[in-house]
């Protein structure tokens, strides 16, 4: 953003600046941890469940923050408003409107989808590096907070912005994109996830189809050809439509998808190889779409080819393969899971584990927001895991015992199935029991089974998931 002083943030935010709070004091970025709290960084004080971010505005300030946005009176410089999540959005729709007026401004490439969101956005971030000053969220940055933040980073020099829009509720992406209306939608698949929120997949495509409808005058749809609910948005476009996928009739094309000998992904994109370092076929459209991306945005696709060459997963617990002290690896996918994700990991780990001749063991959590489908969701993971010759599968929480039933129903041993009530001493009890396996651990955010991921990587000295957005 453009440098902004106390009193313009307060006069566009329809807010008043508090006792002692200078109007000359400039803002150029936000935060909402007091702890990345300094020099330049608005501070705004989110009420939270636990914590009230205004109990902390004193400390932010001190910390260097100008001042702070507040939804009540503090005992620190700041500007207070109604409301301060509203007020985060306005900034930033603001701030982009601003960098745009006279000229265009930086390139807003916005992406969303079902399942492969993050993982897109690292590929699609890593071809517009190369091209030209890029922002783009660190991790999954995707919801109203993630987003707003993430354009409140961009300035005078970013060329491209590009954006990660997730959603739970009808209306969210329609939010999202007034925020900052993109040039460029890509959308990446309709699959089941959230349907406890949203009721229906059908209600889920036209949460998805908000992000094409939030186009500016003439911007670019890019959609998955694969994926009939998808192309199902096309006519809602406002100008070209650019289609990507691995079917014969997709205008940007993936091919002879493979995995190369050490697990990594391979594939041809518009005749052009690409050798990632990936892990899992299944990411392969994400690939294939962020190529198509690119192209939306202008640029050359041999360039955009040549930028994914050796690209891995940026972004933690997304198909990571860790070796583990003693001999076993530990396949961390544990960021966020729903039906589509957690087959693609199975798939992969059990398509690694034969390869290589060694046993495969699954580590699951709860699938969350499924609604009435969750049991039978979670029946068909375990008999997938049992199906494709799993020789232990851990289900870790009430809500993934049927997992367990699911497996034995296909066949899988009594002896190889386990029940935990939560990860209480799990990561040790694995490292304990594990020899050569394939460990892939699954679930969704909120289930907290990345914090099993995050201590066996922890003993491997490698980064995990972690705590973050959901």
């Amino acid at each position: 953003m453009r440098p902004m002083t106390a009193a313009q943030v307060a006069a566009v935010l329809g807010g008043e600046l508090l006792p002692g709070t200078d109007p000359a004091a400039q803002v150029t970025g936000a935060v909402i941890d007091s702890r990345q709290a300094g020099p330049g960084q608005l501070f705004v004080a989110i009420p939270g469940e636990h914590a009230d971010g205004a109990d902390f505005a004193a400390a932010a300030v001190t910390a260097g923050s100008p001042f702070a946005l507040v939804q009540r009176p503090v005992p620190a410089p700041g500007v207070l408003v109604p409301d301060a999540v509203a007020g985060l959005g306005a900034l930033a729709r603001l701030a982009l409107a601003d960098l745009r007026q006279g000229g265009p401004g930086p390139l807003v490439i916005a992406l969303t989808g079902s399942v492969g969101k993050t993982t897109a956005k690292d590929l699609l971030a890593r071809i517009c590096t190369d091209q030209g000053p890029t922002v783009a969220p660190v991790g999954s940055f995707n919801n109203h907070l993630g987003l707003p933040l993430t354009v409140l980073r961009a300035d005078t020099t970013t060329r491209f912005l590009v954006l990660e829009m997730g959603a739970n509720h009808v209306g969210e992406i329609a939010h999202l994109a007034a925020i900052a209306p993109p040039d460029v939608a890509v959308e990446l698949g309709v699959v089941p996830a959230h349907l406890g929120e949203f009721g229906s997949i059908e209600a889920i495509a036209a949460t998805k189809a908000e992000l094409v409808q939030g186009l500016r005058p003439g911007g670019t749809a890019v959609l998955n050809a694969d994926d009939p609910r998808v192309m199902a948005m096309a006519p809602l476009a406002p100008g070209p439509v650019l289609t990507f996928g691995l079917g014969p009739g997709a205008d940007i094309r993936g091919e002879r998808v493979a995995t190369a000998a050490d697990g990594t992904l391979e594939l041809l994109v518009a005749g052009h190889p690409i050798r990632t370092r990936l892990v899992g076929e299944h990411l392969a459209p994400n690939v294939v779409a962020a190529v198509a991306a690119g192209v939306a945005a202008g640029m050359d696709l041999t360039a955009a080819v040549a930028s994914l060459n050796g690209a891995g997963p940026d972004s933690p617990g997304r198909m990571a393969l860790v070796p583990l002290v003693g001999g076993a690896t530990l396949v961390d996918d544990s960021y966020n899971a729903n039906p589509a994700s957690l087959a693609g990991a199975l798939r992969t780990t059990a398509s690694l584990a034969r390869a290589a001749g060694r046993p495969a063991w699954a580590v699951l959590g709860e699938m969350l927001e499924l609604g009435p489908a969750g049991p039978a969701e979670h029946v068909a993971a375990g008999r997938l895991a049992a199906e494709l010759g799993f020789a232990r599968l851990y289900a870790v929480g009430e809500a993934v015992r049927p997992a367990l039933q699911g497996a034995a129903d296909a066949g899988m041993a009594p002896q190889a199935l386990e029940f935990w009530p939560d990860d209480t001493g799990l990561a040790a009890h694995l490292m304990a029991a594990a020899r050569q396996e394939f460990i892939v651990i699954k679930g969704s955010h909120g289930s907290g089974i990345w914090r099993v991921a995050a201590r066996l990587a922890a003993d491997a000295g490698v980064p995990a998931a972690g705590g973050g957005g959901a």
